[in-house]
C-alpha cells in the first residue's frame, strides 16, 4: 500500500515530543500537505529553507514516488495527445526547480531535477510567454518574493489562475521566501505555510554528516499567519513537526547558486578598498566624505529609471573617473 505508515520517530524540542517525518507518504497520510498542494517555506536567513525544499524534492524523486507521478503525468498527456497535442512527459520523475538539485545517497541512482525559469510560470496567454507546465509536475521556486512581489500591485490573471487550478493539473507548488508577506496575497490565500525554525545536523565520529532534521511550525491559514507574524503567539501554530533527511542533503543542492547575481556586469570592476579615516576639518575631506555618505537618495535606488539628464551626468562622471567605454 503506497501510503502505509512507517515506524514513528520523535524528537525533543523545547519540552515537546515532535513527530519526525522521513517519508513523504507519512506526510500525506497525516495531512501535513497533499500531493497537489501549494506550500510556502519561509524563515530567517540560513535556517535551512532551501535544504528543506531539497528534502521534499528528494522524496518526489524517489523511484517509487517518481514512478507513480510519471504514470499520472503520462495518463493526462495521453488524453491531451488524443485530442491533437504532442506532449511528451518525462520518463524518470516530474520535479522541476529554478536552482540546482541532484539526488544522491546509498542505493540511489544520481539524478537531477529539471530546469525551470519561474518567469515562465502561468497559464498560456496573449500578453506574456509562459512555459508549458508538466502534468503532475512538482515545481520548486526559490527567492520568490521578487517574482510574486506584493508591493508591485495585482498579479496577472494568468499566474493566479494557474495556482487556483493547479490541483486539477495535479501540480505540487513550493515557493521559498524569507518574508512570506512579500508574496502576493493571491498566493498566500491558497497556501500552507511551513516556517523553518531550527536545523540540526547529526554527525558520526569521523565528522561525516549522517542526517539533517528541520524543526518547523506549520500554519494552514493566511489570516492566522498574518496575526502570528505580528505577535508570534505560539497558540496560532497548527502543528510543530520535524522533517528528516538521511545522508548529506548539502551535497544535493548548490548553496553558491545565487552568487553570480552579486557580480552581474562587474567583470571589469574592482572593489573599493579605501580605509576609513577620522573627521578632518577641510574642504577636501568634506568633498570626499560625500562620496561615501549620500544625502539625496537617487531615484534609481528605488527602482525607477534614470532621467535623460541624469544619464548624461552619470556618463560624464564615468568618463571623468575612467570608467567610460573605450573606443578605438
Amino acid at each position: 500500500m503506497l501510503f502505509q505508515k512507517h515506524k514513528k520517530e520523535f524528537l525533543s524540542y523545547k519540552g515537546q515530543r515532535l513527530r519526525v517525518y522521513d517519508k513523504i507518504e507519512d506526510m500525506f497520510a497525516d495531512g501535513i500537505f497533499s500531493p497537489t498542494e501549494v506550500i510556502i517555506i519561509w524563515g530567517k536567513r540560513r535556517k535551512g529553507k532551501s535544504s528543506l525544499a531539497g528534502k521534499f524534492m528528494s522524496e518526489f524523486m524517489r523511484p517509487d514516488i517518481a514512478r507513480r507521478d510519471v504514470e499520472t503525468s503520462r495518463s493526462i498527456c495521453n488524453k491531451l495527445n488524443e485530442a491533437g497535442y504532442l506532449i511528451r512527459p518525462p520518463n524518470d520523475h516530474t520535479v522541476f526547480c529554478d536552482t540546482y538539485f541532484e539526488t544522491k545517497g546509498f542505493m540511489r541512482t544520481r539524478n537531477s531535477a529539471y530546469k525551470f525559469n519561474g518567469v515562465g510560470f502561468g497559464l498560456p496567454n496573449d500578453t506574456h510567454s509562459t512555459s508549458l507546465l508538466c502534468p503532475c509536475g512538482r515545481y520548486f521556486l526559490d527567492e520568490t518574493q521578487d517574482l510574486f512581489d506584493s508591493h508591485l500591485g495585482a498579479l496577472p490573471t494568468f499566474v493566479t489562475k494557474a495556482i487556483e487550478l493547479s490541483g486539477q493539473y495535479k501540480l505540487f507548488l513550493c515557493f521559498i521566501a524569507q518574508r512570506p508577506k512579500r508574496l502576493h496575497i493571491d498566493i498566500r490565500d491558497l497556501s500552507i505555510f511551513i516556517e523553518v525554525v531550527e536545523l540540526r545536523n547529526v554527525y558520526n565520529q569521523y565528522n561525516s554528516l549522517l542526517a539533517t532534521y528541520w524543526i518547523c511550525n506549520i500554519i494552514y491559514d493566511n489570516s492566522t499567519l498574518e496575526t502570528y507574524l505580528s505577535n508570534k503567539d505560539p497558540n496560532l501554530i497548527d502543528k510543530t513537526v520535524a522533517f528528516k533527511y538521511r545522508g548529506n542533503i548539502f551535497d544535493c543542492y548548490d548553496s553558491n547558486y545565487f552568487i553570480p547575481m552579486f557580480v552581474r556586469g562587474k567583470e571589469n570592476e574592482g572593489l573599493t578598498l579605501e580605509k576609513t579615516t577620522r573627521t578632518q576639518f577641510s574642504v577636501e575631506y568634506f568633498q570626499e566624505y560625500f562620496k561615501n555618505r549620500v544625502i539625496d537618495i537617487p531615484e534609481t535606488f528605488r527602482g525607477k529609471k534614470p532621467k535623460k539628464e541624469e544619464k548624461q551626468k552619470n556618463k560624464k562622471e564615468d568618463e571623468k573617473n575612467g570608467n567610460g567605454e573605450k573606443t578605438a
